[in-house]
């Protein structure tokens, strides 16, 4: 891989983006970013022992940019605009699909968040060029379910921080808060829940049986939150048949 030329000169719309700390780089398809403490990288992240001398890499491809774990024992996060954190384990490696627009985030001393910003948005499909795929073969198909108003909605509040809030925040609603979403007991919702579970397990939709290892106890929240956001089952226009905001101070229980 080329190591990337800082050439400021190039067209914005042929380039991807990456700013730290009020400084910009531009680099291009076939061209890369390192990213760490060592004064030999490209961004020079801050003198800050709790970060790698080599962090990590940002590599253009034709549609995406690859993030690599240059690390040996710290692992990074790649943060989009909106849901949960995709975690770099050391010496591994991520895409950026399906965002065009994420941070790189590390983590310093005391747990400080260090953190670069990425805008590939000049990679989208057809950004700068009418090279659609053209294909003959018959659309993909699903299988068919239906859903009531009452578990769309339920969905909604289930999945309403994944689709606002980023980072650690970034997590499905807890049955309490799902409650005051909907005016309803978390009980009901509980139920809710369940019903949607027994419907769509039988869809292959990973996590929603109870002899899935990583499922704890019957919490399906994940799993049905990945799911419906994932499919686009719910987005952010159904948050608003959700009830307005409770007052701050409310309790949180799961």
């Amino acid at each position: 891989m080329t190591d990337v030329r800082l050439d400021r000169s190039s067209k914005p719309d042929e380039t991807v983006l990456v700013a730290f700390e009020g400084d910009q780089w531009c680099i291009s398809r076939g061209q890369s970013l390192t990213l760490g403490r060592s004064r030999t990288c490209d961004v020079h992240l801050p003198d800050d022992e709790h970060l790698s001398r080599r962090a990590g890499s940002l590599i253009v491809l034709n549609d995406c940019v690859l993030i690599r774990n240059d690390s040996h024992h710290k692992p990074l996060v790649v943060r989009p605009p909106a849901g949960e954190d995709r975690v770099v384990e050391p010496r591994a490696a991520i895409t950026s699909l399906p965002f065009l627009i994420f941070s790189v985030v590390f983590a310093g001393r005391s747990g400080a968040a260090v953190t670069v910003r990425v805008d590939a948005r000049s990679l989208a499909p057809g950004a700068n060029r009418g090279d659609e795929v053209v294909t003959r073969a018959p659309k993909t198909v699903t299988s068919p379910m239906s859903l009531t108003r009452r578990q769309r909605l339920v969905l909604a509040a289930l999945c309403e921080p994944l689709l606002v809030k980023a980072g650690p925040q970034a997590v499905p609603a807890t049955y309490a808060q799902m409650g005051r979403r909907l005016g309803r007991q978390p009980q009901y919702v509980r139920n809710v829940v369940k019903s949607l579970r027994e419907s769509l397990s039988g869809h292959g939709i990973p996590g929603l049986t109870t002899d899935d290892a990583d499922i704890p106890h019957d919490d399906f929240r994940w799993a049905l939150a990945r799911w419906a956001v994932r499919t686009g089952v719910v987005g952010v226009a159904e948050l608003c048949d959700l009830l307005p905001e409770p007052e701050e101070g409310d309790g949180d229980d799961a």
